[in-house]
């Protein structure tokens, strides 16, 4: 069996007008699924949004990273 890793996909159909999310993935909205390839994580979008597949979806591997959240609170 293939190891399932993480992708983020964006939707192109939401970015065809003139936006900075047009020509750039970073401006975009990310889903992120666990699949076996880049192909796997495209069905997978294909699935959840059949309408917008004439358009098509990018796909990339993406690497999660932890984040530890901390309150601070201001000294006196």
């Amino acid at each position: 069996m293939k190891e399932r890793r993480e992708y983020r996909c964006t939707r192109n159909a939401l970015y065809m007008h003139d936006c900075t999310g047009h020509d750039d993935t970073r401006e975009r909205q990310g889903y992120y699924v666990w699949a076996s390839s880049e192909e796997e994580a495209w069905e997978q979008m294909a699935t959840r949004y059949p309408n917008e597949t004439v358009d098509g979806f990018t796909t990339q591997e993406w690497e999660g990273f932890n984040v530890i959240i901390r309150e601070i609170k201001p000294s006196d």
